[in-house]
């Protein structure tokens, strides 16, 4: 007589709770599995994201002293072109 005052609901509920009780431990392990996975990736995730800023630093770093150096060339070049003009100026006022 107690099993035809069930409804479905709570025989579905019951069922449920009995094989939650079952499988417990398993649940507990997956857990504990997905939580060790999210802490390996945070760690990966924060590694390389130092890598990266230590990339884009040196990237940076040679960068500004390539185009020092450039500037330096072109500032050389443009005086040797003018130096030579002057030469060759004078050399013609001769």
């Amino acid at each position: 007589m107690e099993n035809e005052t069930k409804t479905p609901v709570s025989g579905f509920a019951d069922v449920f709770l009995s094989k939650l009780k079952e499988q417990s431990f398993v649940i507990l392990l997956m857990l504990g599995v997905i939580y060790y996975q999210h802490r390996l990736m945070e760690e990966r995730v924060a590694f390389w994201m130092e890598e990266h800023d230590k990339k884009e630093a040196y990237i940076e770093q040679t960068t500004a002293a390539d185009k020092q150096i450039l500037l330096d060339r072109i500032k050389y070049l443009q005086d040797k072109t003018d130096q030579y003009a002057q030469d060759a100026i004078d050399e013609l006022k001769k």
